[in-house]
């Protein structure tokens, strides 16, 4: 009977084989019983329903729910079948439903499928310290003083030119997890931030003999080409300078990767202060020494266009890039699991279900919730 009741479960969850079926659909055949079985459980929508919440979080965990249903179902009916008193039907049935219903462990506070990517949010801090909370749907033109202001669009900001200052005064853009932000500065340059970064920029660059700025976590910039004044990237000890190019920046740890796209910079550290110039498509990792390699940018910056790339990356660095992006906790509960490495793309502004389903087809882990976490495990 175990197999019969393994055979639903497979149909119900639609994992059944060609062989299994006809097996199945036999026994059903062979017993008026057997199909009154199969017409209550076809027909039990909110079975279906709580199977679908449980899929949500945890496969493996909604087949057991479904095997444990359906092995009291069919024991109900054996008991219809034999007993004398309508007493033991009724207790059987309300049995089921408990062991059912009934969660032994804690709720999870959250399913997959509740986990949404994230969206185009800020907040900006300006040179009195002042914070303005800034998000997708809002046009208007903030003034930073008399003689400065900032178009705010869907578009993100941009700064207008201004008149020439004597006194340099600084913003501060900062990201949150879960949020990304696009940025013109008063010089033109266009700057994309990814989430959990920093930039701190000059509102103008008229008194200053080189336009700089500083970055934490990662930024995409389209510099805007100025042959007097270069424009200068601190990160740390690490100095990015460059006269006008594309390039990307992430420092989200203590080796800051940049990766050219077009044109030409120079990148330096506290070391020695000598400056590595790098050619298109050539990646520096900036730890005690500078390591430049030729690569594929496109992993690298892709995400500027809506889309991850991963080229062999370990899951523990994929991880690390989903909890910025989707505002949420991941934990990896083995060393082995962690260094599993992963090749693919998907879109940014798929679910994380969809992105977590794919991790456990493609590695054979589990991913479960568990309280305000994401647990990936054998």
């Amino acid at each position: 009977m175990e197999y019969i009741e393994l055979l639903i479960t497979k149909y119900l969850s639609d994992t059944i084989s060609e062989s299994e079926k006809q097996f199945l659909q036999n026994w059903i055949k062979e017993d008026t019983t057997h199909r009154q079985l199969m017409n209550r459980l076809l027909h039990d929508k909110n079975f279906s329903e709580k199977y679908r919440r449980h899929a949500a979080i945890d496969t493996e965990a909604a087949k057991s729910a479904f095997l444990r249903h359906i092995r009291k179902r069919v024991w109900q009916y054996r008991v219809w079948k034999y007993a004398a008193a309508a007493a033991i039907i009724v207790s059987a049935i309300v049995s089921a439903h408990y062991l059912f219903t009934e969660d032994k462990n804690p709720a999870p506070q959250f399913a997959l499928a509740e986990v949404e990517p994230g969206n185009t949010r800020a907040i900006l801090v300006l040179d009195n310290g002042t914070q303005l909370s800034l998000g997708e749907n809002e046009a208007k033109t903030i003034a930073i003083d008399d003689s400065v202001s900032v178009e705010m669009s869907a578009e993100g900001l941009t700064y207008l030119p201004a008149a020439t200052k004597k006194e340099t005064k600084f913003n501060t853009i900062i990201v949150p997890r879960g949020g990304e932000y696009r940025l013109t500065l008063s010089d033109g340059t266009e700057i994309y931030l990814n989430s959990e970064s920093e930039l701190r920029y000059p509102v103008t660059f008229s008194e200053m003999s080189e336009r700089k700025v500083q970055l934490s976590g990662e930024a995409y910039f389209s510099v805007s080409s100025d042959s007097e004044k270069a424009f200068v990237v601190e990160v740390g000890n690490v100095r990015v300078c460059q006269y006008g190019t594309v390039f990307d920046i992430n420092a989200y740890d203590d080796s800051p990767e940049i990766v050219l796209v077009s044109g030409s910079i120079g990148v330096s550290n506290d070391t020695d202060g000598k400056e590595i110039r790098l050619q298109s498509g050539q990646l520096a990792v900036c730890g005690e020494e500078i390591v430049v390699t030729d690569v594929d940018v496109t992993p690298y910056i892709e995400w500027t266009n809506g889309r991850f790339v991963f080229i062999d990356r370990r899951l523990d660095d994929i991880a690390d890039i989903l909890m910025r992006w989707y505002n949420v906790e991941i934990e990896i509960e083995d060393k082995d699991i962690a260094e599993l490495h992963f090749t693919g793309s998907v879109g940014r502004n798929e679910t994380i279900q969809h992105i977590m389903n794919a991790i456990s087809y493609a590695q054979n882990v589990k991913v479960t919730v568990s309280g305000d976490k994401i647990k990936i495990s054998k």
